[in-house]
C-alpha cells in the first residue's frame, strides 16, 4: 500500500472555461499505452456545445468504458483473470480555483494489486479520476491555508465480492448546493441512459447511483462480477 501526500505544479491553459470545470469539462486528451489503445468518441462538431455537466458525465462514460476494453485486452492475453485478480486504489485531491498555473495536492490512499501487470493500466485510470470530474465546487481548503479549491476523493476496487466498484465524491459549499447539483445531475445522466448505443453503456448506466451525504455529490458505479464477464468477452464490443 503506498500512502503518500504529493503536490504537483503543472500548467493549465482554461481559454473560456471555469476554473472549476476546466479539467473535466473538455474533451480528454487521452494517452496511448500498450495496453490501452484509445479513439477520443468525445470529439464533437465545432458547431456542438455541450454543456460543461454534460461532457464531465460523458468523459466519466468514456473512461469506464476504455477501462473496461484494457481489461479485457489484458485477459485476452492472459495477464489479468477476472477470476482471482483483486486491486483497490483511492485517493483525494485538492486543486485551487485559480486559473494559470495552480498548484495540485494529491493524497494517494491505497494502490493495491497484487497483478504487475495491471499497474500501468491503473495508473492510467487514476489519472482520470484525477480530478473527481468537476463534482466538486470551490471551497475554503485547510491544504491551501484556507484559499478555495476543489475537493474531490475517488475509490476504485476490485474483488470477488461485489465486482467492481467505483465511487467519486465531491465537495459542495452546502447541503443544498449539494442538493441543486443532484438535481442537474439526475436530469443529465438520465439523458445519457436515453442514448445508450453499448453493453457497457448500459451496464454503467445500469449500475450507477448518484446521491448526497452532507454537503458532498456521491457517484458510485457497480459493475457485479456477471456483468464484469459479459463486458470482457471479445465479443461484447
Amino acid at each position: 500500500m503506498i500512502l503518500a501526500t504529493i503536490g504537483v505544479y503543472f500548467g493549465l491553459v482554461l481559454v473560456g472555461a471555469s476554473p472549476v470545470l476546466g479539467h473535466a469539462a473538455t474533451t480528454r486528451n487521452f494517452e496511448i499505452s500498450d495496453e490501452i489503445e484509445i479513439n477520443d468518441d468525445l470529439d464533437r462538431k465545432p458547431d456542438d456545445k455541450p454543456s460543461p455537466l454534460a461532457m464531465s458525465i460523458g468523459n466519466y462514460y468514456a473512461d469506464l468504458e476504455l477501462f473496461i476494453e484494457s481489461l479485457e485486452k489484458l485477459q485476452r492475453n492472459g495477464r489479468f483473470n477476472l477470476a482471482v485478480d483483486t486491486f483497490d486504489i483511492s485517493q483525494s485531491t485538492a486543486l485551487p480555483c485559480v486559473a494559470g498555473n495552480i498548484v495540485g495536492s494529491y493524497t494517494a490512499e491505497s494502490f493495491v494489486s497484487a497483478n504487475a501487470a495491471l499497474r500501468p493500466t491503473l495508473e492510467w485510470i487514476e489519472k482520470r479520476l484525477t480530478d473527481g470530474y468537476a463534482f466538486g465546487d470551490c471551497v475554503p481548503s485547510e491544504r491551501f491555508d484556507g484559499q478555495e479549491a476543489t475537493q474531490s476523493r475517488f475509490a476504485l476496487n476490485l474483488d470477488a465480492d461485489n465486482g467492481l466498484t467505483l465511487e467519486v465524491t465531491g465537495l459542495r459549499r452546502s447541503p443544498a448546493d449539494a442538493n441543486a447539483l443532484l438535481r442537474e445531475l439526475t436530469h443529465g445522466w438520465n439523458q445519457f441512459r436515453a442514448q445508450n448505443r453499448k453493453p457497457i453503456e448500459k451496464y454503467v448506466s445500469d449500475g450507477t447511483t448518484l446521491g448526497v451525504s452532507g454537503a458532498k455529490i456521491l457517484v458510485v458505479t457497480r459493475l457485479p462480477r456477471a456483468a464484469l464477464n459479459t463486458l470482457l468477452a471479445e465479443d461484447a464490443k
